[in-house]
């Protein structure tokens, strides 16, 4: 499996051909988007195996997604009975992909739990109580260093958790990899593009910070699409396209 390395302005590319993208089909885009996630999100309510169930929707979620921008880019009708089709085909190693993240979440929780302690676990419980943020930082200035440590360590893990995970469900998808396959070349894809990844980062915490003041929650309609959109152009710079099962040990080509 090739993996490229692209410069720091390809993170400015992705984002516009991800616009680019929205574009050709704005209500699909959109509404596809949301629907998944409202999806997940309303998955999280039921009582009991709530976060189970969000966490193995997840990856069909974003395997769809990402068949709805390929078909926008190859301007294609979407065929739903086919995407049916071939997600069923991938439902085992997708749905060890959303084990992996939930076993994963669960296990940065638990060091957490165990680095900070009671001021930790005290500490939740009042995030848990109250959306003041007054509040919350008051809470946090007077936990301590432990609770600090804690919480650095979640989030840099978490990161990695993500960045390990973020391309596994696409490759899997339309590569037809096996789960382990995929969540290696998405870490090492993310990690050799580290320059265009920070700055997609910063210009998409931009965007945010803009479309944040939109009314009603405007700006999340138009940021999640986008999101996505982008998602699936840095994965098609990144890796070649392969739409056959592969064995190939990864290789790494520099593009400038």
């Amino acid at each position: 499996m090739e993996i490229k390395t692209l410069n720091a302005a390809r993170g400015w590319l992705w984002i516009k051909q991800g616009y680019q993208l929205i574009v050709l089909n704005p209500q699909l885009s959109i509404f596809a988007a949301l629907g998944g996630m409202l999806t997940v999100f309303f998955s999280l309510l039921i009582p009991g195996i709530g976060a189970l169930l969000a966490v193995v929707l997840l990856p069909f979620f974003l395997a769809g997604y990402m068949r709805i921008c390929r078909a926008l880019e190859e301007n294609e009708k979407f065929d739903p009975a086919q995407l049916l089709s071939t997600l069923k085909q991938r439902a085992p190693a997708l749905i060890s992909l959303g084990a992996f993240l939930m076993m994963g979440l669960f296990l940065v929780s638990a060091l957490m739990v165990y680095i900070g302690g009671e001021p930790f676990t005290k500490l939740m419980q009042e995030v848990q109580a109250t959306d003041n943020p007054q509040v919350l930082m008051e809470a946090l200035a007077t936990a301590g260093t432990g609770v600090a440590a804690a919480i650095l360590l979640g989030f840099s893990l978490v990161l990695l958790l993500l960045v390990t995970w973020q391309y596994a469900p696409i490759l899997v998808f339309f590569s037809g990899v096996s789960a382990y396959a995929a969540l290696y070349a998405s870490l090492i894809g993310t990690l050799r593009n580290i320059l265009p990844y920070t700055v997609y980062g910063l210009i998409m915490q931009v965007l945010a910070l803009v479309l944040g003041i939109l009314p009603y929650g405007l700006g999340m309609f138009l940021l999640m699409p986008l999101t996505l959109t982008s998602l699936y152009v840095s994965y098609r710079n990144i890796f070649p396209w392969l739409d056959a099962a592969v064995a190939q040990p990864a290789a790494i080509e520099k593009e400038g």
